[in-house]
């Protein structure tokens, strides 16, 4: 029996540093409560984050007075549980010290048998100061870690990304931030169930669970455990057996099973299963999730490249395809499950098929999992440790070992559950990043994350692969960065100011990070900055830009490839234009390479504030172009150029189906007017799971000489079954020297039911034709796409407008431009 502690507690502050006694929401946090009441001003409008930093120099204290039930003064073992504090806290019981909670990322758990009374109980977390406590431990001992962040970060077990981030604001948040419950314990406790599955009959039509359970808080009495799985189409299985100590494990066969794939490579059939802990006839616990039959893991084999670092689902050796996903709010009450769904579904939209759950954030819920097992997107789970060094002492080693054990036994069962990872960067910073730490930490990152944390999975979760850093080779400091083999992340578009052709010179086995900044909307810029503060060099919006030297980067890329924005529209439009040109060509770069490539994750899908950064989603889930050209490179069919030589452009077609894949590609080289000059087609068959070039296209048969490219381009196609499923442009020379001839843009709005169909016309060759609402927010079903003069069709959905909003209403509010209009005649009077 449980009984919910949520609700509303009192707040107040231990100290002088800021006087207030509030109401306040359990789960909730100190910055959102003070929101709320108008004590503590929007961190993200303008420049108030630097005043809000310093709230969190004073310690608080979260009191709640409760009764207790006959049925929880009765049980045999009485339980008091936190799901998350965060973070120093000491925890009182009518005013007896229960324990110190010290890592945000653990459940507490405190038996309190005897020690609550029936009418009347006082409950108090008394949060300390976050600050405080890593300036007085990094005085004692400093620890290394990122420039954009609050010195002593790695001594608190604690969201790194609280303390800053090179995309996020310094906001070190405290609070109790997830629930807390009483639980009466009569006969004993579920204290885990994990599922082992075994695949070796799949193809007689059997797979065979073996559910392990272990219970807690057992009495002298026989207990039994009963297991029901219930399959797709409602059949149920049930099993029993007792209990032998805390220990039992149940074998079930799974006729005719229903396998789960991820999304684009199968269904995601689920089943539940029901572990019930029995004390007699009567109900000690019970334990509820739902399962996929599937088999996931790694291959790192040898082949003729080095070693291949490929996802294998069922046998099935995938191409991963997504984003790096960070904590969705720097305060996280404002986070909510169905925000979370919203996310993720826009990420299914854009034909991800994996989200790669950063290290420097925290450990999502459980909905979180849930949501990419419903939507088949594999997860590439990230131990909460990132781009610092930390202090391996006997203390912060056995507060990590109950972290790991407490998540895996919570994450473990899911299937979108695809690989553990040690951390974020860790590795490849000791070998390359030329830190100023003391070496004699680099012997404790072995043994966070080459032992440690390894020996605990062995324990919970032996089957799922475990990757020691990210990037890494395989760990031990063996060329954590090659090439050849493991994962890598790619830096030097970007931080390292290469041109995009740099990409070109890769052929990572798995890129699990690389990208590019953009600004958001401006409607999202509107939500923090006054027009005054729209100038790129702002204080305020330099406020929000959080990478070191990112206004010059953007500023030295644009200048490579677009004409210069003249105003702040058309600097956004050029920004995200770029990132989403610098994205897409190593991704079609790394699809044209299946085989070889077998996986490219991008940074970042999502943003935790309004702010300039490498996400293809803002903080208000508005796509940029990022995330519209996303849907276009990730798709399941591709045909793609690589544009390297001009005098050799190369069409390829890229397949993650497992058939045979017919269809015709047409080209075409066409004027600035859009006017063919030549064109050619042709019959392809290419093999299921594979990637092969059909086309060469030369100054020859496009008939485009040099002096013709920069009033020229090659627009191609791929098509099936007379529809155009994939399709791009090449041009011959960067945007800004090309020579635009006026489009001459007009549109009309339909009314069509849940949505708008929007007719747009275009006169002449129109690229990056980007379609937004001045007011208000709609997802279109394409967008930032290229037209060569005739006519577009393209749908809005009214899921998210004014119910009653007519065509007339939309069109006024609908906006239409290419790069001509935002950027070829900017400046010009």
């Amino acid at each position: 029996m449980k009984q919910s502690l949520n609700g509303i507690w009192r707040l107040y502050g231990a100290d002088d540093k800021l006087k207030y006694d509030l109401k306040a929401k359990v789960p909730g946090s100190l910055h959102y409560t003070l929101m709320k009441y108008g004590l503590m001003k929007d961190p993200y409008y303008r420049e108030n984050e630097y005043k809000a930093t310093d709230i969190s120099r004073g310690d608080c204290v979260y009191e709640r007075r409760f009764p207790l039930t006959e049925e929880m003064l009765s049980a045999e073992t009485l339980l008091l549980k936190f799901h998350g504090i965060d973070t120093i806290a000491d925890i009182f019981l009518n005013g007896e010290l229960l324990s110190r909670a010290e890592n945000m990322h653990r459940e507490y758990v405190f038996d309190i048998t005897g020690k609550a009374n029936e009418t009347d109980n006082l409950l108090e977390v008394k949060i300390y100061s976050p600050i405080k406590y890593i300036e007085e431990k990094n005085a004692e001992t400093p620890l290394w870690g990122v420039a954009s962040t609050m010195a002593g970060y790695p001594h608190i077990r604690k969201a790194h990304y609280m303390f800053g981030w090179d995309w996020g604001p310094k906001l070190p948040d405290m609070g109790i931030w997830r629930d807390v419950e009483l639980i009466a314990v009569n006969g004993g406790l579920i204290d885990g169930v994990y599922v082992r599955q075994d695949h070796s009959k799949v193809s007689e039509g059997t797979v065979g669970l073996d559910i392990d359970i272990t219970a807690g808080y057992t009495s002298d009495r026989e207990l039994e455990a009963e297991v029901k799985i219930t399959a797709p189409d409602g059949s149920a299985v049930t099993e029993k057996a007792v209990i032998d100590g805390r220990r039992t494990s149940v074998h079930i066969d799974i006729s005719d099973p229903k396998l789960w794939y991820p999304r684009g490579y199968g269904e995601q059939p689920l089943y539940k299963l029901s572990v019930t802990l029995l004390d007699g006839e009567n109900t000690a616990d019970k334990y509820e999730c739902e399962i996929g039959l599937r088999t996931v893991t790694v291959s790192t084999a040898p082949d003729e490249y080095g070693e291949e670092f490929a996802f294998v689902v069922n046998g099935l050796k995938i191409f991963a395809m997504g984003a790096n996903y960070i904590p969705e709010n720097q305060i996280i009450p404002k986070c909510s499950p169905s925000k979370t769904e919203r996310l993720l579904k826009q990420c299914c939209l854009a034909n991800f098929n994996m989200i790669r759950v950063w290290g420097g954030g925290y450990y999502p819920d459980d909905s979180f999992y849930s949501a990419c097992d419903r939507m088949g997107l594999l997860v590439w789970q990230d131990f909460m440790f990132a781009c610092s060094v930390y202090k391996a002492d006997r203390d912060f080693c056995e507060n990590v070992m109950n972290e790991v054990a407490d998540n895996v036994k919570c994450i473990r069962n899911h299937p979108s559950l695809a690989l553990w990872c040690g951390n974020n960067e860790i590795e490849s910073m000791w070998q390359y990043w030329g830190i100023d730490a003391d070496p004699k930490y680099k012997s404790d990152y072995l043994r966070l994350f080459e032992a440690l944390i390894p020996k605990v999975l062995r324990h919970y979760d032996p089957v799922t692969y475990y990757h020691p850093s990210s990037p890494s080779s395989g760990g031990s400091f063996d060329e954590s960065s090659a090439e050849n083999r493991g994962d890598s992340h790619y830096w030097d578009v970007w931080h390292g100011l290469k041109p995009f052709t740099d990409y070109y010179k890769y052929n990572f086995r798995f890129c699990s990070e690389y990208g590019f900044e953009s600004l958001p909307s401006i409607k999202t810029i509107r939500t923090f900055a006054e027009e005054d503060d729209l100038n790129l060099c702002s204080p305020v919006m330099e406020a929000h830009q959080k990478c070191e030297a990112g206004t010059e980067k953007i500023m030295y890329y644009l200048a490579q490839m677009s004409r210069y924005p003249y105003d702040f529209k058309g600097l956004i439009y050029a920004t995200q234009m770029v990132q989403s040109d610098a994205v897409r060509l190593n991704a079609e770069h790394m699809r044209r390479h299946r085989g070889r490539s077998m996986g490219c994750l991008y940074w970042q899908v999502n943003d935790s504030n309004p702010v300039i950064s490498w996400s293809s989603i803002d903080c208000y889930h508005r796509w940029k172009a990022l995330h519209y050209r996303a849907r276009h490179f990730f798709a399941p069919v591709l045909i793609s150029a690589d544009c390297e030589n001009l005098d050799e452009i190369n069409l390829y077609v890229s397949s993650e189906r497992q058939q045979a894949f017919e269809g015709k590609i047409h080209w075409c080289s066409r004027k600035n007017t859009g006017e063919i000059i030549c064109e050619g087609s042709e019959d392809i068959t290419i093999s299921p799971l594979s990637a092969e070039m059909f086309v060469t296209l030369t100054p020859e048969n496009t008939k485009v000489t040099k002096d013709m490219r920069s009033t020229s381009y090659i627009e191609f196609s791929l098509s099936e079954n007379g529809s155009i499923i994939s399709e791009n442009t090449c041009l011959y020379v960067q945007p800004k020297a090309f020579r635009f001839a006026d489009p001459a843009l007009s549109y009309d709005v339909e009314d069509a039911g849940k949505r708008f169909k929007i007719t747009i016309n275009a006169k002449a060759f129109a690229k990056g034709v980007c379609l937004d609402l001045t007011e208000g927010d709609c997802l279109f079903s394409d967008n930032w796409f290229d037209m060569h003069s005739g006519s577009v069709t393209v749908y809005a959905s009214k899921a998210n407008l004014p119910e009653k909003i007519t065509a007339k209403k939309f069109k006024e509010n609908l906006s239409i431009v290419s790069y001509y209009e935002a950027l070829h005649l900017s400046g010009k009077e």
